[in-house]
């Protein structure tokens, strides 16, 4: 029969597998999507899993005390149930999981603000990178470890802050790192957001008023570290629409168009209603108008202005959004009482 051990092995294998699924799953409840590497990789082992239970449960594999295998036969059932609905969720999910593409037509686009030509000599810019997939991962990627610095932030102020103000806009952040291709634009993208919002959370948790504020404010509620999932679905919302807005912007004829556009938003910001405290929000609008001029510095590279352009908007978008979040938005209440 099969032992304890191996039946504690077999659980353990399939703790993990279902973990990565859920989150696989609220990722995608969220509007995100998983690779299909990912994907197959996460089907194989389940598939794996159920074949090594099976075969515990084969006649060969079955000796001595019927009494204490009835337990184990029954659990292991159970298990293969499970295993063949969630086999069945991710083989769904497979066909059907959500990609963001770059435009197939970018490459006239990106050589209209780079100046190059989108022929022969120019395969190694981003005129190269058209038809490639613009997609969100599961996983981060931060090859200059720009998130564990902010993370180190948080750390420090856990014990004297109240840190889900600040943890929202570090999962901005977080989100940005999760978008692969083109690499050139990706690069670019997380080296000056992971600048911007790690200043930005910096600023919130060490400067007046708000360092003041979130102390107070640990004190007399304690602190929260996580988001809820609706919490995440806005910003993996709003991160998407600054991709998608991204990859217009390059296809854009004049970069003035893109410039004139997040002057519009950023002119426009919200600072939400009377009864928040506006000194706080004054700093997401201090990062927003940071972005907005360095994308009409003319020294800049062309590609370096349209990042900056689209994440002046996304900074106000995502300021904006805290007043659709209830746990949130009551912080900034809370700050000003």
């Amino acid at each position: 029969m099969i032992t304890s051990e191996e039946l504690l092995e077999q659980i353990l294998i399939l703790v993990t597998v279902n973990s990565t699924l859920i989150e696989a799953l609220l990722t995608i409840e969220a509007g995100g999507a998983m690779e299909q590497k990912q994907i197959k990789q996460l089907t194989d082992g389940v598939r794996a899993v159920k074949h090594s239970v099976k075969q515990a449960l084969a006649p060969s594999a079955q000796a001595d005390s019927a009494a204490s295998s009835s337990f184990v036969n029954n659990a292991v059932q159970v298990i293969l149930k499970h295993l063949a609905r969630i086999e069945k969720a991710l083989v769904k999910l497979g066909k059907s999981s959500p990609v963001l593409v770059w435009p197939s037509d970018a490459a006239e686009g990106v050589s209209s603000v780079t100046g190059k030509s989108s022929g022969r000599e120019s395969t190694s810019d981003l005129t190269g990178l058209a038809g490639k997939p613009f997609q969100r991962r599961l996983s981060v990627s931060d090859p200059d470890k720009r998130l564990p610095t902010i993370e180190q932030l948080l750390d420090k102020y856990s014990s004297t802050c109240h840190l889900l103000l600040p943890t929202y806009w570090f999962e901005a952040c977080k989100e940005l790192f999760r978008y692969s291709e083109p690499l050139e634009i990706i690069t670019l993208v997380t080296r000056i957001s992971g600048e911007v919002f790690y200043n930005l959370i910096r600023s919130l948790l060490s400067e007046a008023p708000g360092s003041r504020l979130l102390q107070e404010l640990l004190r007399k509620s304690g602190t929260i570290l996580l988001l809820t999932s609706a919490e995440h679905r806005h910003i993996i919302s709003s991160t998407q629409d600054f991709y998608n807005r991204l990859a217009k912007s390059f296809h854009s004829k004049s970069i003035s168009g893109v410039i004139s556009e997040a002057k519009r938003v950023f002119e426009s910001f919200d600072w939400g209603p009377a009864t928040i405290e506006k000194r706080v929000v004054g700093l997401f609008h201090r990062s927003a108008k940071g972005l907005l001029e360095k994308s009409t510095k003319t020294k800049a590279s062309l590609q370096q202005r349209i990042v900056c352009a689209e994440l002046c908007r996304l900074i106000c978008d995502l300021s904006a959004t805290i007043y659709k979040l209830p746990r949130i938005h009551e912080i900034l209440v809370q700050m000003k009482d």
